[in-house]
């Protein structure tokens, strides 16, 4: 059968339907461009750093390949930042921490969970400056969250 009819039955029959809201229909129906998985809304890097609120200067990027990035500077090398990445509201499918642990590694990707409440992550920068922090949103139902000495 293919693919695209199974998908289309799939979703028909409801058996899709634990699919994250905000990944496009370009998705479900099994487009094959790197840009296919979009998040509908304007995503922010919150933690302590920012009181936890969603500050524009912390809006994640839309880098084109299902990835988001934003910068951060980390001025206390070995304080803990603890963070999530969520949207405005912190609505379900849109509040993304830790799927298993809360320490992140310097370039090692951390499986996210978006529809947490309390699982944010932590980092301890050992030297202080500019980092980027990716949400990793080509697999929906996998998100990764990575971050990188910029």
């Amino acid at each position: 059968m293919d693919k695209r009819i199974a998908l289309s039955i799939m979703v028909l029959l409801g058996l899709v339907g634990c699919a994250s809201p905000n990944v496009s229909e370009q998705t479900l129906m099994g487009a094959s461009e790197p840009d296919a998985k979009i998040i509908d809304r304007a995503m922010y890097l919150r933690g302590d750093f920012s009181l936890w609120d969603a500050e524009g200067i912390y809006q994640l990027k839309p880098q084109g390949n299902g990835t988001y990035t934003v910068r951060a500077r980390f001025m206390s090398p070995g304080k803990v930042y603890e963070f999530k990445i969520a949207d405005e509201a912190w609505s379900q499918g849109y509040n993304c921490g830790y799927r298993y642990t809360s320490a992140i590694t310097l370039v090692k990707p951390q499986p996210a969970d978006c529809n947490t409440i309390y699982n944010y992550f932590s980092f301890t920068p050992d030297k202080k400056g500019w980092y980027r922090i990716t949400l990793d949103y080509r697999d929906a139902n996998n998100p990764m969250v990575i971050v990188q000495r910029d």
